[in-house]
């Protein structure tokens, strides 16, 4: 393609179709996205994925970004890939594009990888595109062991680890004709920090670079996947031991007996929130297995639910649940139970319409 862009006659007309484009397609998509992501990020949603682990759900999702591809970029990617772009400065490059929408997944866990894949797989939200098959970014062995040998592997030189995928939504706004292919990565938070500085840095392995630089570059991708390793390791055996916990009304709430503890009441929490439930409870003066199990008496958990319908007409979710339970710990009677469950309704909602008001929306 020749380099030079007559502004007048090829790319103002071309920007101006991809505007249109943006309106009228992109944001609707973006929108859609953000809906997903919104619940993929609540714990609940993981909960068909607690297995026999009891009362914990694995919720993988930590961060979900999402981004619109800025016209300069889509500019400066048909120039850069002119074998991939033919028609050139025409709508049909931009429709083309798969990251003109992107998405990144950052997860906790090497062994979240597999959770996300096999929910994509049979998601009732998005479908994996059967003309762009899922690429790792990982090396053999650890896709094996992951179960993701599946996936198409690739080891690239700089070291960079992630998984792609292109994707489509099932449930849109937008007619399923409109709907465009957009590309979703997912990573651990380690291999998500080795992308940011290798970007930072603008290491590019097929251009000149000092072999020093490549081999630190290895290195250091190496070590972080290392770390995710033990990390993921440290995870698979505390959840074992969740599982196993045994425990005597005097020992003490810790991340080992929590879960099994308000299973046993019949409440269920997500990894991430058992730290700080402990500091809840803690501040409460619930510090044993005997005071959680007494404070969760099915009278007070029926006085919740209650309280909850009449207020709120809905259930209580599990972590309102605890909440509320610390909050009645040391009262007299009932109707002073039931105040100060009113008064964790009125705090929540307080709460709920300040971060409506002070919510903005991520940057592109």
């Amino acid at each position: 393609m020749d380099q030079k862009i007559d502004n007048s006659t090829v790319l103002i007309p071309f920007l101006q179709a991809y505007e249109r484009y943006v309106k009228e397609i992109l944001q609707p998509t973006h929108s859609d996205i953000h809906r997903v992501m919104e619940i993929w990020q609540q714990p609940g949603y993981w909960s068909k994925y607690s297995g026999s682990r009891e009362g914990l759900i694995p919720t993988p999702v930590r961060t979900a970004i999402s981004r619109i591809k800025r016209p300069e970029q889509v500019v400066d990617k048909i120039l850069r890939k002119p074998h991939k772009y033919p028609e050139g400065f025409k709508p049909k490059s931009f429709r083309a594009m798969y990251d003109a929408v992107g998405v990144r997944i950052i997860v906790y866990f090497l062994s979240h990888l597999p959770l996300i894949d096999r929910e994509l797989r049979n998601a009732e939200l998005m479908e994996i595109s059967d003309k762009a098959p899922p690429v790792a970014y990982l090396n053999g062995d650890q896709a094996m062991i992951l179960g993701l040998s599946h996936l198409i592997q690739v080891e690239k030189p700089s070291g960079y680890r992630s998984v792609h995928y292109k994707v489509r939504m099932r449930q849109s706004s937008l007619p399923e004709e409109l709907r465009p292919t957009f590309e979703l990565q997912v990573r651990t938070a380690s291999q998500d920090l080795w992308s940011a500085l290798e970007h930072h840095l603008g290491y590019k392995p097929a251009k000149r670079t000092d072999s020093g630089a490549r081999t630190q570059l290895r290195i250091l991708s190496a070590m972080l996947s290392a770390i995710d390793e033990h990390f993921d390791l440290l995870y698979g055996e505390l959840s074992r031991f969740q599982r196993k916990a045994e425990y005597e009304p005097g020992e003490p709430l810790t991340v080992e007996t929590l879960p099994s503890v308000l299973y046993e009441v019949g409440i269920v929490c997500a990894q991430r929130d058992i730290n700080n439930i402990l500091k809840l409870l803690d501040s409460r003066g619930v510090h044993t297995v005997g005071e959680m199990l007494d404070l969760a008496a099915p009278r007070r958990l029926d006085i919740i639910r209650n309280t909850y319908h009449s207020t709120l007409g809905r259930h209580p979710a599990d972590l309102e649940l605890v909440a509320n339970l610390a909050a009645m710990h040391g009262s007299k009677n009932e109707a002073e139970e039931i105040q100060r469950i009113e008064m964790q309704i009125a705090y929540r909602g307080a709460w709920d319409s300040i971060r409506q008001e002070t919510q903005t929306p991520s940057s592109d």
